[in-house]
Protein backbone atom coordinates (compact mmCIF):
# COMPACT_ATOMS: atom_id res chain seq x y z
CA UNK A 1 0.00 0.00 0.00
CA UNK A 2 1.50 3.23 -0.88
CA UNK A 3 1.78 6.81 1.43
CA UNK A 4 -0.37 9.62 0.75
CA UNK A 5 1.04 11.09 -3.04
CA UNK A 6 1.32 14.32 -2.00
CA UNK A 7 -0.41 17.57 -3.19
CA UNK A 8 -3.04 16.81 -5.86
CA UNK A 9 -2.40 18.95 -8.96
CA UNK A 10 -6.45 20.09 -9.60
CA UNK A 11 -6.66 21.20 -5.99
CA UNK A 12 -3.07 23.30 -5.61
CA UNK A 13 -4.72 26.45 -7.24
CA UNK A 14 -7.43 26.72 -4.43
CA UNK A 15 -4.90 25.54 -1.86
CA UNK A 16 -2.70 28.13 -3.16
CA UNK A 17 -5.51 31.07 -2.64
CA UNK A 18 -7.04 29.75 0.28
CA UNK A 19 -3.35 29.74 1.87
CA UNK A 20 -2.62 33.30 0.89
CA UNK A 21 -5.47 34.61 3.05
CA UNK A 22 -3.61 33.09 6.28
CA UNK A 23 -1.05 34.77 8.09
CA UNK A 24 2.40 33.72 7.43
CA UNK A 25 3.88 32.08 3.92
CA UNK A 26 1.25 30.33 2.14
CA UNK A 27 4.35 27.77 1.15
CA UNK A 28 5.44 27.32 4.37
CA UNK A 29 1.74 26.70 5.66
CA UNK A 30 0.86 24.25 2.43
CA UNK A 31 4.18 22.27 2.68
CA UNK A 32 3.77 22.03 6.73
CA UNK A 33 0.59 20.47 5.75
CA UNK A 34 1.61 18.34 3.16
CA UNK A 35 3.91 16.84 5.18
CA UNK A 36 1.94 16.43 8.20
CA UNK A 37 -0.36 14.40 6.14
CA UNK A 38 2.61 12.22 4.77
CA UNK A 39 3.78 11.39 8.39
CA UNK A 40 0.20 10.25 9.31
CA UNK A 41 0.03 8.65 6.49
CA UNK A 42 3.69 6.86 6.91
CA UNK A 43 2.39 6.06 11.02
CA UNK A 44 -0.84 4.43 9.61
CA UNK A 45 1.57 1.98 7.64
CA UNK A 46 3.77 0.95 10.31
CA UNK A 47 2.60 -2.90 8.94
CA UNK A 48 3.79 -2.01 5.32
CA UNK A 49 7.20 -3.97 4.55
CA UNK A 50 8.11 -2.05 1.71
CA UNK A 51 8.10 1.45 3.93
CA UNK A 52 9.27 0.28 6.58
CA UNK A 53 12.85 -1.07 4.65
CA UNK A 54 12.58 2.42 2.44
CA UNK A 55 12.64 4.26 6.00
CA UNK A 56 15.79 1.93 7.70
CA UNK A 57 17.42 2.82 3.86
CA UNK A 58 17.24 6.05 4.44
CA UNK A 59 18.70 6.52 7.92
CA UNK A 60 15.51 7.05 9.45
CA UNK A 61 14.29 10.82 9.91
CA UNK A 62 15.87 13.80 10.89
CA UNK A 63 15.69 15.82 14.07
CA UNK A 64 12.68 17.70 13.32
CA UNK A 65 10.33 14.96 11.48
CA UNK A 66 11.25 12.01 13.73
CA UNK A 67 9.89 14.58 16.94
CA UNK A 68 6.83 15.94 14.97
CA UNK A 69 5.95 11.76 13.55
CA UNK A 70 6.57 11.23 17.64
CA UNK A 71 4.00 14.08 18.54
CA UNK A 72 1.53 13.02 15.47
CA UNK A 73 1.29 9.53 15.78
CA UNK A 74 -0.39 6.77 17.98
CA UNK A 75 1.99 5.29 20.90
CA UNK A 76 1.54 1.80 19.53
CA UNK A 77 2.78 3.39 15.95
CA UNK A 78 5.92 5.34 17.21
CA UNK A 79 7.12 2.46 18.94
CA UNK A 80 7.05 -0.42 16.19
CA UNK A 81 8.91 2.09 13.92
CA UNK A 82 11.53 3.07 16.02
CA UNK A 83 11.76 -0.20 17.37
CA UNK A 84 12.89 -1.26 13.43
CA UNK A 85 15.03 1.93 13.85
CA UNK A 86 16.81 1.12 16.41
CA UNK A 87 17.36 -2.47 15.26
CA UNK A 88 19.38 -0.91 12.25
CA UNK A 89 21.13 1.54 14.33
CA UNK A 90 22.41 -1.60 16.30
CA UNK A 91 23.14 -3.92 13.02
CA UNK A 92 24.72 -0.87 11.89
CA UNK A 93 27.05 -0.51 15.14
CA UNK A 94 28.08 -4.76 14.97
CA UNK A 95 29.23 -4.04 11.75
CA UNK A 96 30.63 -0.59 11.75
CA UNK A 97 28.33 0.30 9.07
CA UNK A 98 27.25 4.34 9.54
CA UNK A 99 23.45 4.68 8.88
CA UNK A 100 23.32 6.04 5.23
CA UNK A 101 22.79 9.67 6.08
CA UNK A 102 25.32 9.54 8.40
CA UNK A 103 27.65 8.42 5.43
CA UNK A 104 26.25 11.19 3.26
CA UNK A 105 23.63 8.61 1.49
CA UNK A 106 20.04 8.54 1.52
CA UNK A 107 18.39 10.95 3.69
CA UNK A 108 15.13 11.80 5.73
CA UNK A 109 12.48 10.80 3.32
CA UNK A 110 10.22 13.45 5.50
CA UNK A 111 12.40 16.32 3.99
CA UNK A 112 12.87 14.54 0.37
CA UNK A 113 8.66 14.90 0.71
CA UNK A 114 8.96 18.75 2.00
CA UNK A 115 11.42 19.35 -0.72
CA UNK A 116 8.92 17.84 -3.45
CA UNK A 117 5.73 20.03 -1.70
CA UNK A 118 7.34 23.12 -1.65
CA UNK A 119 8.85 23.22 -5.62
CA UNK A 120 5.07 21.82 -6.99
CA UNK A 121 3.27 24.87 -4.61
CA UNK A 122 5.90 27.36 -5.76
CA UNK A 123 6.06 26.55 -9.40
CA UNK A 124 2.59 27.07 -9.26
CA UNK A 125 2.42 30.19 -7.54
CA UNK A 126 4.81 31.54 -9.95
CA UNK A 127 3.09 30.52 -12.61
CA UNK A 128 0.08 32.50 -11.65
CA UNK A 129 1.95 35.48 -11.05
CA UNK A 130 3.49 35.47 -14.17
CA UNK A 131 -0.07 35.64 -16.01
CA UNK A 132 -1.64 38.17 -13.72
CA UNK A 133 -3.01 35.66 -11.54
CA UNK A 134 -3.42 35.45 -7.65
CA UNK A 135 -1.40 38.92 -7.53
CA UNK A 136 -4.24 40.39 -5.39
CA UNK A 137 -4.11 37.37 -3.35
CA UNK A 138 -0.58 37.41 -3.15
CA UNK A 139 -0.51 41.28 -2.25
CA UNK A 140 -3.29 41.21 0.51
CA UNK A 141 -1.16 38.37 2.22
CA UNK A 142 2.17 38.59 4.55
CA UNK A 143 3.86 37.58 1.16
CA UNK A 144 6.51 34.61 1.22
CA UNK A 145 9.34 34.21 3.49
CA UNK A 146 12.83 35.10 2.58
CA UNK A 147 13.99 31.36 2.37
CA UNK A 148 10.93 30.62 -0.06
CA UNK A 149 10.54 33.88 -1.71
CA UNK A 150 14.09 33.66 -3.03
CA UNK A 151 13.19 29.88 -4.15
CA UNK A 152 10.02 31.52 -5.88
CA UNK A 153 12.65 33.63 -7.88
CA UNK A 154 14.88 31.12 -9.22
CA UNK A 155 11.66 29.35 -10.74
CA UNK A 156 10.42 32.42 -12.28
CA UNK A 157 9.87 34.23 -14.95
CA UNK A 158 10.35 38.25 -15.88
CA UNK A 159 7.35 39.42 -15.10
CA UNK A 160 6.40 37.32 -11.73
CA UNK A 161 10.12 37.91 -10.66
CA UNK A 162 9.17 41.94 -10.88
CA UNK A 163 6.18 41.37 -8.72
CA UNK A 164 7.67 39.65 -5.95
CA UNK A 165 10.58 42.21 -5.88
CA UNK A 166 8.12 45.07 -5.59
CA UNK A 167 5.57 43.50 -3.25
CA UNK A 168 8.63 41.99 -0.89
CA UNK A 169 10.11 44.94 -0.49
CA UNK A 170 7.47 46.47 0.60
CA UNK A 171 6.45 43.77 3.41
CA UNK A 172 10.30 44.34 4.14
CA UNK A 173 10.00 47.78 4.69
CA UNK A 174 6.53 47.50 6.57
CA UNK A 175 8.63 44.77 9.08
CA UNK A 176 12.04 46.81 9.04
CA UNK A 177 9.29 50.28 10.23
CA UNK A 178 7.75 48.13 13.09
CA UNK A 179 10.90 46.52 14.33
CA UNK A 180 12.50 50.32 14.71
CA UNK A 181 9.38 51.27 16.15
CA UNK A 182 10.04 48.50 18.87
CA UNK A 183 13.50 49.41 19.19
CA UNK A 184 12.44 53.64 19.39
CA UNK A 185 9.79 52.38 22.56
CA UNK A 186 12.70 50.64 24.16
CA UNK A 187 14.14 53.90 24.91
CA UNK A 188 13.32 55.58 28.36
CA UNK A 189 11.86 58.64 27.08
CA UNK A 190 9.08 57.10 24.84
CA UNK A 191 8.41 53.45 27.35
CA UNK A 192 5.01 54.91 28.30
CA UNK A 193 3.84 55.38 24.60
CA UNK A 194 1.07 52.74 24.12
CA UNK A 195 1.70 49.11 22.03
CA UNK A 196 0.56 48.81 18.78
CA UNK A 197 1.10 46.50 16.04
CA UNK A 198 4.51 46.33 16.34
CA UNK A 199 3.91 44.60 19.16
CA UNK A 200 4.59 40.62 17.90
CA UNK A 201 7.25 42.33 14.91
CA UNK A 202 9.52 39.97 16.09
CA UNK A 203 7.53 36.90 15.85
CA UNK A 204 7.05 38.41 12.55
CA UNK A 205 10.35 38.86 11.50
CA UNK A 206 11.69 35.54 12.75
CA UNK A 207 9.42 34.13 10.26
CA UNK A 208 9.89 36.20 7.85
CA UNK A 209 13.58 35.13 8.11
CA UNK A 210 13.60 32.23 8.96
CA UNK A 211 10.64 30.79 8.01
CA UNK A 212 7.32 29.80 9.56
CA UNK A 213 7.33 27.71 12.48
CA UNK A 214 5.74 23.77 11.73
CA UNK A 215 4.94 23.32 14.82
CA UNK A 216 2.75 26.33 15.41
CA UNK A 217 1.52 25.73 11.66
CA UNK A 218 0.54 21.81 12.71
CA UNK A 219 -1.11 22.90 15.86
Amino acid sequence: MAANPGPQKHMVDFDLQEALAQPGCAICRLATRDVSRYLQSLLALVNDVKMRQELRMSGGLCREHAWQAAALGSRLSVYILWCDLVSAALGGLQHAIPRPRDAGQGGCMVCRRHAKATGIYCDVLVRHLERGGLRGDYAASAGLCVPHLWFAMTRAGAAAKRFLLETERSNLERLQADLQEVIRKNDYRFHNEPWGPERDAWRRATAKLAGENSIRMTD
